[in-house]
């Protein structure tokens, strides 16, 4: 992290979700109720969807930032995972049952009525407290790495488009005479939600199956370690995602002539190289071998286990 800023950002995050979701949920579905309008009835499930979902960020954030311990020699940062899975089934359980209740008002035979206009104010404030939190929960994403915290942030970006939709139906619904608008847009509203819910469901299953990370930041890491002196080539890296943290584990070849003094020093320098320019890096085990000798077992290794901030 690049200042205490961004660490009480990073702990304050979840709180200042869970309050300003709670709010807006309330807000949305009592206006929603009174005003008619079935979308911002729907968008306010979107709000009561963050209130789980903030719940969720500040247990895990907890629970992942514990150090690690003998029982778990790879810290606790798959909690996150594990979280993020549990939110994308409840996203979907919503998505299901917001959709079947807009499909069923809108094969309704009773005549449509348009939202009273308070409905599109309280569309518009959810707009702008959504894309605040959003931004907000971006910033922390870029320093702590976090799968729950970026989980929250397509939250905020959904709900924020989520209650676009919502003021465009009620303009339309008045000002167009179409009614009938308000439900289409809480169908679509719930499309919108799952395929949100699959995305997160994706990216939570592949963080437990230990997702190795994308081809760009591999290629980054291996011309970190060719940039070092005294390293010939990367002869084997795997690099994965636990959590906030990315962990690295590889083979490097160095020079026939270099005694095992130095391997280890080279080792330590391809460490530091890392440690310098990879974010959130939490472990780079780092062995080497003769070019000379490539087919033969490893010579050694070297390991570094970084803390998190």
């Amino acid at each position: 992290m690049r200042s205490a800023r961004c660490a009480a950002c990073y702990n304050s995050i979840g709180w200042i979700g869970l309050i300003a979701n709670a709010v807006l949920m309330l807000l949305k579905g009592f206006v929603g109720l009174v005003a008619g309008s079935q979308a911002l009835v729907a968008d306010a499930m979107y709000s009561a969807k963050d209130v789980v979902t903030s719940f969720l960020v500040i247990i895990g954030l907890k629970v992942s930032s514990k150090p690690l311990d003998r029982e778990h020699p790879y810290g606790h940062g798959k909690v996150e995972f594990i979280l993020s899975l549990l939110i994308s089934v409840i996203f979907l359980a919503v998505t299901v049952y917001l959709m079947l209740h807009a499909v069923a008002t809108l094969l309704d035979d009773s005549p449509h009525r348009a939202p009273h206009l308070i409905a599109l104010w309280t569309a518009l404030l959810s707009i702008a407290v959504n894309v605040s939190l959003y931004f907000f929960s971006r910033c922390v994403v870029v320093e702590v790495n976090s799968p729950m915290v970026r989980t929250l942030a397509k939250h905020h970006h959904a709900d924020a488009s989520a209650s676009a939709l919502v003021a465009l139906g009620i303009i339309g619904a008045h000002y167009l005479s179409m009614p009938w608008i308000d439900t289409v847009v809480a169908l679509l509203e719930t499309l919108h939600l799952m395929y949100l819910g699959t995305d997160v469901f994706i990216d939570a299953y592949r963080g437990l199956m230990d997702k190795s990370v994308n081809e760009r930041k591999r290629r980054r890491i291996t011309r970190l370690v060719d940039n070092v002196d005294g390293i010939d080539s990367v002869q084997d890296l795997r690099a994965r995602h636990i959590g906030q943290e990315i962990w690295v584990d590889m083979t490097v070849r160095v020079s026939p002539q270099a005694t095992v003094d130095e391997a280890y020093s080279l080792a330590s320098r391809v460490q530091e190289a890392l440690a310098k320019k990879v974010a959130h890096l939490g472990s780079a085990q780092v062995r080497f071998e003769s070019s000379a000798t490539a087919q033969e077992p490893t010579d050694g290794d070297a390991t570094l286990t970084l803390q998190p901030e």
